[in-house]
């Protein structure tokens, strides 16, 4: 009978109580938490131990909103055993795709009221009863999180999340965890860690793959205005650390970046990055050392442009304010404190208090296949400069060996070269060797730094420079060679910068050429560092001023280095100015000379490479037809004088730039010339180019052809790659020679 009793006892509680406990916590909940709570079903079996609660669903107070919601949460465990020896054993906890809703407002969340409720807290004795439990064989699946914060730019979604752990239990320590999880905004992360509570000691192994860098594009726009960020990262971390002495710090981490760009505001693009991988191999704190592994960048771009106003294109998107603080001038970045690149910066800062580092070991780090593209607004015309092919290597590098290199090699402008060899002290940085070499500098590239710097253009010539330059302790002792192959200089412009010292740079390179028209010099500089007085630059140019000045002022001294005969540079291209139709005096002796030589050699052809950079010119006629308006308005018919007039205004007046900018007051931050054709239309501009380049032609082979060379000897057509190697720019043409084909 007793038997019989018991088995009707645990049918009840197997059967009836579960659907009564349901109906109860139905009905209750919003009196007890203010919240709705639906159950699918609750299974309290004891005959297997099995006890469950099914399609459970708790809405946020007053809504249909989910707050809390689970498929299945489950566990197996011997309740009488648990009451009887108070040793409470459970094993194979298992949730099933629950969800949480976790919004914040400051220091609340919307569960902060449910971990307010209950009464005063207790004032008896604290309960000596030695409670035993474990846990074991606990796993959750498929789990999903959206979390809102008004710390945060955005929510944060956190998908088919999975997590397990071994055990948890009264009599162990350590516990050891399992998780993996996808975020909502792009990216997956897989991680284990471990907790000892008994010596306060945590590790950590994670790696996140394909994290999309668009999410922190928000938090990047509090520090600095751009508008897009792509790309990915992938990390790895494996971290042991200790809560209460954190001088057991090891740290080992990788990181993965691919497809990078960064636009700013305007979409132009600021940096971009092919590939890039870093590997920190290990940080220990108690020693004081650490390791780097591999470091490579492959297929870096940087754009850097200095703008006509002395800001460049980012130190003006930087959201700096500047205060004055007891006198001096400080920095401070409008971002809150829980801004991820804040925190980011705030960790890192934190590693290098922790560590401060006397041993170090690097392996190699490099950059491949990278560039740099650089403008600078800040002459009346803009100057563009291409550094590619930008590779820079670094062997190992350890604190206990003698000498560190590092290799540097990139094209100039397409046709120049450099290479360098830095050699340093890895245990003294101010101790240092540099070797440097460049061959094959283009000095035309450089026309309008000549034009605006030193009132002359730089309308030929080619520079090899070599440089050996040591630093020790702080002291520079640096040799420099410079060498100029068939150097033609112009004649003096009257717009450039005001207040430079105009030197006769014509004259001075007549004179210091050699009889095989090169010129050659050597510049010595040295000094201490550390002296605040000391600039290598002012040095420098005082020098080449020097040697410029002794050559103009004494040239029969110099006469006898000149160049005797022909200048064959006039027979290699022939260049005009932007917006030229008709050969002028320089052009026409050029053409002439080549009609002369093509006479004097009948089986000769040469074909005319259009040197022009089309977009170059299209802004020219741009900038002209803006200043047409703003000096004439609408008049229809341009005397000579009034061309004249349009010619000598600067770009640089004011009246003009705030004409240019009241046309275009959508184009703020841009340069003054991209401006000038949106305003007179892109098209319209690039048809009157064609039709410059047109005209051009058309004099050049009526001036040959008055000298008797037959049309059929001039040929024009475009340029290979190889023949066109940074030579775009004003208009002109590049002489290719031939032999006639015979007639069939």
């Amino acid at each position: 009978m007793a038997l019989l009793i018991l088995v009707l006892l645990l049918c009840l509680v197997a059967f009836l109580l579960p659907y009564l406990l349901k109906r109860y916590i139905e009905d209750n909940s919003e009196q007890w938490i203010d919240r709705k709570v639906t159950i699918g079903s609750i299974v309290l079996n004891p005959f297997t131990f099995t006890y469950a609660v099914n399609n459970v669903t708790c809405y946020e107070p007053g809504s249909e909103q989910v707050f809390v919601s689970w498929k299945r949460v489950g566990v197996r465990a011997d309740l009488l055993d648990g009451f009887r020896n108070n040793d409470w054993r459970f094993r194979g906890l298992r949730l099933e795709e629950p969800y949480f809703h976790i919004v914040q407002h400051g220091d609340r969340f919307n569960f902060t009221d449910l971990m307010e409720l209950g009464g005063t807290p207790s004032t008896e004795g604290p309960d000596t009863t030695v409670v035993l439990f474990s846990m074991r064989d606990i796993a959750m699946t498929g789990a999903r999180i959206d979390y809102e914060s008004d710390l945060l730019h955005g929510p944060v979604q956190v998908i088919g999340l999975m997590a397990s752990c071994n055990e948890i239990s009264s009599q162990r320590a350590r516990m050891d965890f399992a998780l993996g999880f996808e975020l909502g905004g792009g990216g997956r992360t897989d991680a284990k860690f471990m907790i000892d509570t008994q010596t306060s000691a945590y590790a950590i192994q994670a790696q996140l793959k394909g994290f999309e860098l668009i999410q922190v594009l928000p938090y990047l726009q509090d520090l600095f205005s751009c508008k897009s960020l792509s790309g990915t990262l992938d990390l790895d971390l494996d971290l042991v650390d200790n809560f209460a002495d954190t001088s057991g710090l090891a740290l080992s981490a990788g990181m993965r970046l691919s497809g990078v760009d960064l636009t700013d505001p305007h979409g132009d693009t600021l940096f971009s990055l092919a590939t890039g991988r870093a590997r920190l191999d290990t940080l220990v704190a108690s020693d004081g050392s650490f390791e780097v592994g591999e470091v490579h960048l492959d297929g870096a771009a940087l754009a850097f442009r200095m703008l006509a106003d002395g800001t460049d294109n980012w130190s003006r998107w930087l959201k700096m304010d500047t205060v004055v603080v007891a006198g001096d001038s400080a920095a401070y970045l409008h971002a809150s404190e829980s801004n991820v690149l804040v925190m980011l910066a705030d960790y890192v800062t934190y590693l290098g208090q922790q560590v401060v580092a006397n041993e170090y070991t690097a392996q190699k780090a490099s950059l491949t296949r990278s560039s740099v593209r650089f403008e600078d607004h800040t002459p009346a015309r803009p100057f563009r400069y291409n550094v590619s092919g930008i590779n820079i290597t670094s062997e190992r590098v350890t604190s206990d060996q003698e000498v560190g290199e590092i290799d540097v090699s990139a094209t100039l402008q397409e046709t120049g070269a450099l290479v360098a060899r830095f050699s340093f002290d890895p245990k003294d940085l101010r101790n240092m060797v540099m070797a440097l070499d460049v061959k094959g500098l283009a000095l035309d590239h450089l026309d309008t730094y000549g034009r605006w710097y030193a009132a002359h253009p730089l309308e030929g010539g080619v520079l090899n420079y070599t440089s050996n330059t040591s630093i020790t302790s702080g002291v520079l002792d640096s040799r420099n060679h410079l060498q100029v192959d068939g150097l033609v200089i112009g004649r003096k412009v009257e717009e450039h910068a005001s207040g430079i010292y105009v030197l006769p740079l014509r004259l001075a390179a007549g004179l210091l050429k050699d009889v095989k028209g090169v010129v050659e010099l050597d510049v010595p500089v040295s000094g201490d560092l550390k002296d605040p007085q000391f600039r290598v630059w002012p040095i420098i140019w005082q020098v080449l001023k020097n040697l410029v000045l002794k050559a103009a002022s004494a040239p029969g001294r110099m006469l006898m280095r000149a160049v005797q005969g022909n200048d064959e540079a006039e027979l290699e291209r022939v260049r005009f100015a932007f917006l030229q139709r008709e050969p002028g005096r320089s052009q026409t002796r050029t053409l002439e000379q080549l009609s002369r030589a093509l006479l004097e050699r009948p089986d000769i052809v040469v074909d005319l490479i259009p040197l022009v950079d089309t977009d170059l010119e299209t802004q020219e006629v741009a900038v002209f037809h803006v200043k047409q308006a703003f000096l004439f308005g609408d008049k229809a018919v341009l005397e000579n004088a009034d061309s004249a007039r349009i010619f000598d205004l600067s770009v640089r007046d004011t009246a003009f730039e705030a004409f240019v900018e009241d046309r275009s007051p959508e184009l703020v931050g841009k340069p003054t010339y991209e401006r000038c054709l949106s305003i007179a239309g892109k098209e319209t501009c690039a048809s009157e180019a064609k039709e410059l380049e047109n005209a051009r032609r058309a004099r050049v082979l009526s001036t040959t052809s008055a000298v008797g060379v037959p049309p059929a000897r001039i040929r024009f057509r475009d340029g290979s790659t190889e023949e066109l190697a940074g030579q775009r720019g004003a208009p002109g043409y590049r002489f290719v020679y031939d032999v006639a084909a015979e007639d069939p």
